[in-house]
């Protein structure tokens, strides 16, 4: 089984975001399921994604949410 299209939009508050991705991924690593992520950048990616509760990182210009990257290297 492979997840497409997998993210939290930057609507939804960070803490609930990042708890639903780490619950989520779990899930699926317990499968044996791949993922991708529906993108890297804007609305539901983990730079330059807009959303107001995140302290970001300066990544090479861009706005890093380094919180979430982390979560989504350990899946």
């Amino acid at each position: 089984m492979f997840v497409g299209e997998f993210g939290a939009f930057n609507q939804t508050p960070h803490a609930a975001a990042l708890l639903w991705l780490k619950d989520n991924l779990s899930v699926f690593r317990q499968l044996g399921w791949g993922w991708a992520l529906w993108n890297l950048r804007d609305s539901f990616g983990i730079m330059g994604s807009g959303r107001r509760d995140v302290e970001y990182e300066n990544f090479n210009g861009h706005k890093l949410d380094r919180q979430m990257l982390n979560i989504l290297q350990e899946g």
